[in-house]
């Protein structure tokens, strides 16, 4: 089965991403764009809401390494 992800009418197999950027950090759009593992597959954009509820589910479920090193080195 694969792991899916559900984000308004679109769903995302998880197995087949190879990196999602945050445009908002870089260039202040307010987008997510997914980039697959298979170089057939053009990259996915998503914007306003769907790149938020994106961007909100991520930073629930991963890990900040930045904060973990601070942790463990004590700073």
């Amino acid at each position: 089965m694969a792991n899916l992800i559900k984000i308004g009418h679109i769903y995302i197999n998880l197995d087949r991403v190879l990196s999602i950027e945050d445009r908002y950090a870089s260039d202040k759009q307010d987008t997510m764009v997914i980039h697959f593992s298979t170089a057939e597959q053009e990259p996915m954009t998503l914007s306003n809401r769907e790149a938020d509820y994106l961007r909100t589910w991520l930073n629930s479920v991963a890990t900040n390494l930045h904060s973990a090193i601070e942790r463990e080195s004590g700073g």
